[in-house]
């Protein structure tokens, strides 16, 4: 008898998603925030941890954190589901709706997550390419996920790891023109600012992702969260796990929700930063910048795997991509004033360097 025997195809066929930990002084690679919590918030936390009851399981359904979030959002907290990271929630998306042999419909390139559960599941993924600047056809989704009778579409907005965003109109072409559920991923919104999550009441086939790993500045606790109308919520109730997000996960989340002014004076600084980071990335030679929307900026420079090399024995850490598409691209985490001149600096050293 052998192991491989028993394992199942679609996991024989897959790919362990491996995240290297480089010691780098600089990390510019996982579109975290730089900025870490409010020192006010660390201080509440130092005071508050020590009569935590870890000894306690969670609270199985998030119920305190999902009210908190409904005043966070405008949403009902019954229509709000809780995950370990939204990755968890798009696994019970898939694991709701998708069977073997079913097909799913994203634009490339986006996030990886989504393939990775559905190929889990034994589904399909079609695939609508981006144009050379990465924008996306609304009209292309709609005629793929029509012809493939596609369970779900998946949509990133704004997108990962392009920085680009589909408007409300397109939005509402995919939404209504579908016959499928589709997820809209907001795990950038806060920097983006505009949202369609009120649109479950009215769309009965629109799931909407967010995270609390980018702005908010959680991503070592894992929290995602989703919004869906009343009918896909009662099915994915059914396939999520009990005391899927741990008590001080949760606990932490409703304290950063407390610090929601300090959050959106941070936000409006930071965009001025991502303009001046964006604008001086353009006055380099040899680098092309393409919009970006979230808290990171993809760039092309002539050879992505050798500046990427050369930028890593500097102790500076960003995302390099190996497909075809995307082989001299770089997507750089907009991180600290400071850093971004040591990257900036060394960046344009690079690349004099040839």
């Amino acid at each position: 008898m052998t192991i491989n025997g028993l394992v199942r195809r679609e996991v024989q066929e897959l790919e362990s998603y491996s995240v290297p930990e480089l010691p780098v002084d600089i990390k510019m690679d996982a579109n975290e925030n730089n900025w870490g919590l409010p020192e006010a918030l660390r201080d509440r936390v130092k005071t508050g941890v020590g009569d935590f009851p870890f000894h306690r399981y969670p609270d199985s359904d998030s119920s305190t954190l999902r009210e908190r979030l409904g005043r966070y959002t405008g949403m009902d907290a019954g229509n709000l589901m809780v995950g370990n990271g939204s990755d968890e929630l798009i696994m019970y998306v898939v694991n709701t709706f998708v069977s073997k042999g079913d097909r799913i419909v994203i634009h490339t390139p986006t996030f990886s997550m989504y393939d990775f559960f559905t190929r889990l599941s034994g589904g399909q993924t079609v695939a609508v390419e981006s144009d050379g600047d990465f924008r996306v056809d609304s009209d292309s989704i709609v005629k793929a996920a029509l012809e493939q009778e596609a369970k779900i579409v998946f949509v990133s907005n704004p997108n990962n790891p392009t920085g680009t965003v589909l408007s409300e109109t397109e939005l509402e072409r995919i939404i209504s023109g579908v016959r499928s559920v589709v997820v809209v991923d907001e795990a950038y919104y806060d920097f983006y600012g505009e949202t369609v999550i009120n649109w479950v009441y009215e769309h009965s086939n629109l799931i909407v992702l967010r995270t609390f790993s980018k702005a908010l500045a959680l991503a070592g606790l894992r929290i995602g969260y989703l919004a869906a109308g009343d009918e896909i919520m009662e099915y994915l109730k059914r396939v999520k796990i009990p005391y899927n997000v741990s008590s001080f996960s949760q606990y932490m989340a409703g304290m950063v929700m407390d610090e929601e002014k300090a959050l959106r004076e941070w936000l409006e600084e930071f965009r001025q930063v991502r303009e001046d980071f964006a604008s001086e990335l353009a006055s380099i030679d040899g680098v092309k910048v393409f919009p970006s929307h979230a808290n990171f900026v993809l760039i092309s420079v002539p050879d992505g795997e050798g500046t990427w090399r050369k930028l890593l024995n500097k102790g500076i850490l960003v995302r390099k991509f190996g497909d075809r598409k995307m082989k001299d691209c770089l997507r750089v985490t907009i991180g600290k004033p400071g850093e971004n001149r040591v990257f900036l600096r060394e960046l344009a050293k690079c690349l004099k360097e040839g």
